[in-house]
């Protein structure tokens, strides 16, 4: 139920209701299913499946030193998945919280509650209206929200993404909820995939400059949505969990003891009853060698055609956004093919809303003038982002367009232009460049 205040303006009702339709439309496993919304009494209300369990709000308030990474990690993972999802129907969350996160379990969550949380659902869409100051909300916003929620879910507090790097905070965890967290849209992670990406590896691989790591820490299941959290026993009896941040979780407090490494005390660290298996483990290591060497070489017969010499340090540049193969499929299930313009090569890729996507070598002279030159209005209005210069059509032109350069050197080589008949460039902006993995 949304107050009256918001339920009165035209602007948030409009809003509210274009983005529950487009909630409605969506169709995923971690993704609250809507079964309507409308107007009673003064106040837009909206209703969703029922999702069993409790939300992360409630596990916050009954873990109020933060919960352990890896339970963390797998929460937002599946969060972060719905959030893309949503995101590639061009549906924004823009207000994201933890009563927003469900979690699915069979008892309350009390202090004990230390089991999986199981299936993770994702609500609260068309809840928040965008700011005042713009239209059309964006997907960075989520990826800031998601950022604030694990900070939330580690430490029992969202303050302390705008404090100093302290012993509470790891260096290389700080460091990622700062771009996550940036002031500027255009310097925050492009997709939630990314910054969770980022984040388990400042989480599970951090330790302190000159130090040896903390214990090992298994990465967590990666199915998504329906992954689950190694269970609490599987840390030794009477041994902390491995966590980056303190006893308490929060900045200034001394941080607790840590499983630390098994180091050899000299000597052969291999039982003499293991010895006796090294030769034929030898032997059994070289036979598998063989045996897959085989396989590889019968697969390769069927293996699909390669990208052709003069692109394929293309796909190579950009794994994700196009296909390992012609044959293949890019990003958002674009179809790809090697194309040529006035001498400069590159990969053309086409999804199924009919918006292309080109990859152009422009590292010979001349060559980025060639692949521009068809664009009406070039060079259009400047995109300011941090990992090189962007400029889009202006809304004049019908058919809108946007070229992509880069400043680091494994992508300097390269001009990604997006083409989008019947569409403008700030509609190929918001729509696809904005979660386009070009990182």
């Amino acid at each position: 139920m949304v107050d009256a205040e918001h339920s009165a303006d035209p602007r948030f009702r409009q809003w509210f209701s274009r983005s529950n339709e487009s909630a409605r439309a969506t169709t995923h496993p971690a993704i609250a299913r809507i079964v309507g919304h409308g107007l009673a009494d003064g106040h837009l209300w909206v209703a969703t499946a029922p999702v069993p369990g409790h939300d992360a709000a409630a596990l916050v308030h009954h873990h109020p030193d933060g919960i352990d990474v890896d339970r963390a990690v797998v929460i937002v993972r599946a969060v972060g998945e719905a959030l893309d999802a949503a995101h590639l129907r061009r549906l924004v969350h823009s207000g994201l919280v933890t009563s927003d996160i469900f979690i699915h379990t069979d008892a309350d969550p009390g202090p004990a509650d230390l089991r999986p949380p199981g299936v993770v659902t994702l609500g609260g869409f068309g809840l928040t209206p965008p700011p005042q100051d713009e239209d059309t909300p964006h997907p960075d916003t989520d990826v800031a929200g998601l950022g604030r929620v694990l900070v939330e879910l580690l430490t029992g507090t969202t303050s302390v993404a705008r404090q100093r790097v302290s012993g509470a905070v790891s260096p290389a965890f700080y460091a990622v909820l700062a771009r996550a967290l940036d002031p500027g849209p255009e310097h925050r992670y492009r997709t939630c995939a990314e910054f969770v990406r980022a984040a388990e590896l400042a989480l599970h691989l951090t330790h302190t400059d000159g130090e040896p790591p903390t214990d090992v820490m298994p990465s967590p299941s990666p199915h998504g949505a329906l992954a689950r959290v190694p269970d609490s026993d599987a840390h030794a009896a009477g041994s902390p969990a491995p966590r980056v941040f303190g006893t308490a979780g929060h900045p200034g407090r001394p941080a607790g003891p840590v499983a630390g490494p098994v180091w050899s005390q000299g000597g052969s660290s291999i039982p003499r009853s293991r010895k006796a298996w090294l030769v034929p483990l030898f032997v059994a290591a070289v036979v598998v060698a063989v045996c897959v060497g085989a396989v590889m070489l019968v697969g390769s017969r069927n293996a699909p055609a390669p990208w052709p010499p003069a692109v394929s340090h293309i796909a190579d540049a950009f794994p994700r956004l196009i296909p390992a193969s012609p044959d293949a499929t890019g990003w958002r299930d674009a179809t790809c093919a090697a194309v040529s313009r006035d001498g400069v090569d590159g990969i053309s890729c086409t999804d199924p809303e009919n918006l292309t996507y080109a990859v152009w070598h422009t590292a010979p002279p001349g060559a980025q003038q060639k692949v521009t030159a068809p664009l009406k209005g070039y060079p259009g209005d400047e995109i300011t982002w941090r990992d090189g210069p962007a400029s889009a059509s202006r809304e004049s032109v019908k058919d809108g367009w946007l070229v992509t350069n880069f400043s680091a050197p494994v992508h300097v080589p390269y001009t990604v232009i997006t083409t989008w008949p019947d569409h403008s460039g700030r509609e190929i902006l918001d729509a696809w460049w904005r979660t386009a993995p070009l990182g």
